[in-house]
């Protein structure tokens, strides 16, 4: 398999983004998320929502980063991380979303932007409850079920939410590669 690299993406990169989203969560969520829902999800609709993501995590004021994996100019992975946002949150950081192509799971994608996003902070999520395969990975990165759990009524399913404390940095899979970073801003 080629070689990703993982940089922000940028407004050329919502329609794909989108189709990465819609394709991940139609095979993801299978049969834990009522079919109908997961049918109704569309790359049109992602459109608006992953260009107001990016243009957020661009802005001045942003309280999020937004890191995607590249494959010949085509996403195969990304993730969202930011200040948390729930209020009883048990940590400093939310993992809001991580969304990798199935053809990529276990080839070091998803460690790769947890490594790039998340560093050494302290962080939590939510997960939805009996997708086994998410929560093995996150287990894999610290991160341990705490017991608290939230009803979805957009999705109708339970999450379960995750944290793990401040630690060492992720080891960063040899396969990837990262796009020159230019000056901070």
């Amino acid at each position: 398999m080629p070689e990703w690299t993982i940089r922000p993406p940028e407004p050329r990169d919502v329609e794909s983004l989108a189709a990465l989203h819609v394709a991940v969560w139609r095979n993801a969520y299978r049969g834990l998320i009522e079919q109908p829902l997961l049918d109704a999800l569309s790359v049109e609709a992602g459109v608006d929502r992953w260009a107001a993501t990016v243009e957020q995590a661009t802005s001045a004021e942003h309280d999020h980063t937004v890191r995607a994996a590249f494959v010949d100019d085509q996403p195969v992975g990304i993730i969202e991380v930011g200040t948390a946002r729930d209020d009883d949150a048990p940590r400093s950081a939310e993992v809001r979303s991580l969304n990798v192509a199935g053809r990529w799971h276990g080839k070091g994608v998803a460690q790769a932007l947890m490594a790039e996003s998340l560093g050494t902070s302290d962080a939590y999520l939510w997960v939805l409850r009996g997708n086994d395969r998410a929560i093995g990975f996150y287990r894999k990165l610290g991160f341990e079920l705490d017991g608290s759990e939230r009803y979805d009524d957009v999705w109708r399913c339970f999450d379960q939410r995750m944290q793990r404390p401040a630690k060492g940095p992720f080891e960063t899979p040899a396969r990837s590669s990262r796009a020159p970073q230019g000056p901070s801003a």
